[in-house]
């Protein structure tokens, strides 16, 4: 009989919370729902839900939990704007050449035969052998922009054409669910930045990238992506900071083909 009581009880509370949820559907004007959804589904409470389909939010909740999610989604659903992307680089490339050089003299019956020599090192035969390493820098610098709309993704290239060698493969194979790039040959490597509004601050979610030459595709390596906070207007170490997160970034930042090799320094910052 206790236990029928207790049942009876945890029914009638059961219905009683349910009577509280409401059912509700917001549509947005400027936003899209899934974007909004992550923040929704946190203020929902243990005993509501949400839900989007196409510019359309939908929500269960307390009648409380959902004038605090109307007032939210308002202030999310705004129109987006444009912000401009400034790109300052410096590269540095370093090539290194081996030059040698022999010469000698001796004589066949009366003919006396010589090899001439750009150096002089000689040794007891006679016979003289240098080896010259050259080492030779070049530096380039520049500055340009890009602009974009809020919360979505600009591409920021760093260097030329590099082969699609087996150190991208591994990294395509190690970091990506999907292993999807058989038809890459030469490709092009650099920063996906997506830049978001967050109150008085710009959020960046930084992801290494690598596409194709012709931009008929490319590879986010989403595992890897980082998101930090700065001021607009404000310069980021954009280069320094990725560079100590993880290889495929020190990859793209710092290459080497051949006896060549690239080094990388990138700020970027965000601007209304």
């Amino acid at each position: 009989m206790k236990k029928l009581f207790l049942a009876c009880v945890l029914f009638m509370l059961s219905a009683v919370a349910n009577a509280q949820v409401e059912f509700r559907m917001i549509t947005l004007q400027h936003r899209f729902a899934n974007d909004v959804l992550p923040t929704v589904q946190q203020m929902v409470g243990p005993e509501g839900s949400a839900g989007a389909i196409d510019n359309q939010l939908w929500v269960r909740a307390t009648p409380e939990r959902l004038a605090m999610i109307e007032e939210i989604v308002a202030s999310l659903d705004t129109a987006r704007k444009n912000m401009r992307i400034t790109i300052s680089h410096d590269d540095v490339r370093q090539s290194d050449s081996l030059g040698g050089g022999v010469s000698g003299s001796g004589r066949i019956g009366d003919v006396r035969v010589g090899v001439g020599g750009v150096q002089s090192y000689e040794r007891r035969d006679g016979v003289r052998i240098d080896l010259n390493q050259r080492q030779s820098n070049t530096s380039s610098s520049g500055s340009e922009f890009v602009s974009v709309v809020d919360g979505e993704r600009a591409f920021i290239r760093v260097g030329q054409s590099v082969p699609f060698t087996q150190q991208w493969v591994m990294f395509s194979q190690r970091y990506l669910s999907t292993y999807q790039t058989t038809d890459f040959r030469d490709i092009t490597t650099g920063f996906a930045v997506r830049p978001r509004h967050i109150g008085g601050l710009v959020e960046l979610e930084i992801t290494p990238r690598i596409a194709k030459l012709n931009n008929m595709g490319f590879i986010d390596f989403e595992e890897l992506s980082t998101v930090v906070r700065v001021k607009p207007g404000e310069w980021f170490d954009l280069g320094g900071n990725m560079q100590s997160r993880d290889d495929v970034s020190r990859a793209i930042l710092s290459q080497q083909q051949g006896s060549e090799s690239r080094s990388s320094k990138l700020m970027i910052k965000v601007d209304d």
